[in-house]
C-alpha cells in the first residue's frame, strides 16, 4: 500500500512538473509575442537604432509641460517608418518635443562615422538624397521638418550650426526673423522663405510656401544656399546628420499624432 502511494505521489509530481513546464513555455511565448508587438518608446530621450536609422522620442522641452506625455512606436526603424502620439496642453507655448528618425550624429547620442556618408565636409559634399511621406492628425501647433546639424569637428559635443527644412506647419514660426522670401533653389519644386535665428548656435530655417506631406529630392541646394550663396555656413565644416520629425508645441483638446513612412537619407 505504501509502495502504491509512493508511485501515485511520484506520478502527480511528474504531471505537475509537466504542467508547470507547459505554463512557462506558453507564458514565455506570449511575452515574446507581446514584446515583439510593443516596440514603443516613452522615455524622455528614448531611442531605438535599427540598421542605418535611429528613432528618437526626444521630449527635450518636457519641462515646458510636465503634465503632458508622448510615445513613439514603430514596426521597424530600418524600414524608415514610425508613428508617434502625444498630448501636450498649452504649457509655456514652447516646443515640447521632436519625435523623429535620423541617420548620422545626434547630440548626446552614441556616434560613429556612417557608411551613408556622415560626417561629410561641406566643401566636398555631393548630393544628399532623401525622401519621406507623413500625415498629421489632431489639432496641433507644430512643424514637420528636416533637421541637420553642422560642426567644425567630426565628433562634436554639441552642434555649431543647424538647418531646418519645414514641409508642413500650423501655429508655429521658426526661430529668429525672416531674411528672404520666395527663394527658388536648384532642382527643388516650390519656393521658400528663409529665417535666421540663434538657439545657442545659429539656426537657418527654410519654410515651404506651399505645404506638402511628402518630399523626394536633394537637400544639397539648401546647404549650398547657406554656404556659397550667403557664406553663412563655413565650407570647411561638416554636415553631421539628416533627421526628420515633428516639433510639437501643443495638441489642443485631444491627442495629436504623426505617421511617417518611406524615410531614407544619405550623403554622397
Amino acid at each position: 500500500m505504501r509502495a502504491q502511494h509512493l508511485r501515485f505521489t511520484s506520478f502527480w509530481k511528474r504531471v505537475r512538473s509537466t504542467l508547470v513546464s507547459l505554463f512557462v513555455l506558453v507564458a514565455g511565448a506570449f511575452c515574446a509575442s507581446a514584446a515583439h508587438a510593443q516596440t514603443c518608446l516613452d522615455g524622455q530621450y528614448s531611442s531605438l537604432s535599427q540598421g542605418a536609422y535611429t528613432l528618437q522620442n526626444d521630449e527635450w522641452g518636457l519641462n515646458g509641460d510636465s503634465g503632458g506625455w508622448q510615445q513613439i512606436c514603430s514596426g521597424s526603424a530600418s524600414s524608415g517608418s514610425f508613428s508617434s502620439t502625444w498630448y501636450w496642453s498649452s504649457g509655456t507655448g514652447s516646443i515640447k518635443a521632436y519625435p523623429g528618425i535620423y541617420r548620422g550624429w545626434q547630440d548626446g547620442g552614441s556616434w560613429s562615422p556612417d557608411a551613408g556618408g556622415f560626417p561629410q565636409q561641406i566643401s566636398v559634399q555631393g548630393s544628399m538624397p532623401t525622401s519621406v511621406s507623413f500625415s498629421m492628425s489632431g489639432n496641433n501647433q507644430y512643424d514637420a521638418a528636416y533637421d541637420l546639424f553642422f560642426s567644425p569637428s567630426t565628433n562634436p559635443g554639441s552642434p555649431s550650426a543647424e538647418m531646418m527644412v519645414w514641409l508642413s506647419y500650423s501655429g508655429n514660426q521658426p526661430a529668429g526673423s525672416k531674411v528672404a522670401s520666395g527663394v527658388s533653389l536648384g532642382g527643388m519644386s516650390g519656393t521658400w522663405d528663409v529665417w535666421s535665428g540663434n538657439v545657442g548656435w545659429p539656426v537657418y530655417t527654410f519654410v515651404r510656401d506651399t505645404q506638402v506631406t511628402s518630399f523626394s529630392g536633394n537637400l544639397q541646394p539648401f546647404v549650398y544656399y547657406l554656404s556659397y550663396t550667403n557664406s553663412w555656413l563655413n565650407r570647411s565644416w561638416y554636415e553631421m546628420d539628416i533627421q526628420f520629425g515633428a516639433e510639437i508645441i501643443q495638441s489642443n483638446g485631444a491627442n495629436g499624432s504623426i505617421n511617417v513612412s518611406n524615410f531614407s537619407a544619405s550623403a554622397n
